[in-house]
């Protein structure tokens, strides 16, 4: 029988398994980031809701001291939360690594790349898998790229890639969903 946290946990792993799936598709990135966050830091919540009247729980808890790195993962977490729920969705900052067929590598292409104008330059999906993309200075199509790899980063992730830290996250939220379930369980 599954119990009300796993079922909980399990949701948590669905969404970041979908923004695994989905890293290069933005927004749909950020959305299922949003919902990992959401569905991720509730894990405790349910458990504290399930477990708290079961005889040595509350002990057992409150006596579960994280390691500094890991009550700093918690605190960015719940920031990261209570943001995405209060004020501002979330929405990452990503950081694509293409490569451009050296035909379409020409001097005014290098001169935007390099110059101070690089953030005027953009890319624009051309296919729906989000792997090849028109490299655009405003409407103008300067070249064709492929997508290597990419990044999506928020700020309170300290330039982290997102779905590391998610999956950090995860994991820590495994251990103690298992350790209590191994421990209060009936």
């Amino acid at each position: 029988m599954t119990t009300r946290t796993e079922y909980k946990l399990e949701e948590a792993r669905f969404f970041l398994a979908h923004l695994e799936k989905h890293w290069n598709h933005v927004p749909h990135v950020d959305f299922y980031l949003s919902a990992f966050v959401s569905a991720a830091r509730s894990v405790t919540w349910i458990m504290k809701a399930e477990f708290s009247d079961v005889s040595g729980w509350k002990e057992w808890y409150e006596g579960k001291k994280p390691s500094r790195e890991i009550r700093d993962l918690l605190k960015t977490m719940n920031d990261v939360r209570v943001r995405a729920v209060k004020t501002t969705p979330l929405k990452t900052r990503t950081t694509a690594n293409v490569t451009i067929p050296p035909e379409d590598v020409t001097p005014r292409v290098l001169a935007l790349l390099e110059g101070g104008t690089r953030q005027l330059i953009h890319l624009e999906p051309i296919d729906e898998t989000n792997t090849v993309f028109h490299i655009k200075h405003g409407d103008e199509i300067l070249a064709k790229a492929h997508l290597n790899s990419a990044s999506h980063e928020l700020p309170e992730f300290g330039g982290r890639d997102a779905k590391d830290v998610c999956r950090e996250y995860l994991t820590e939220l495994e251990g103690v969903v298992s350790e209590c379930l191994s421990t209060f369980k009936p």
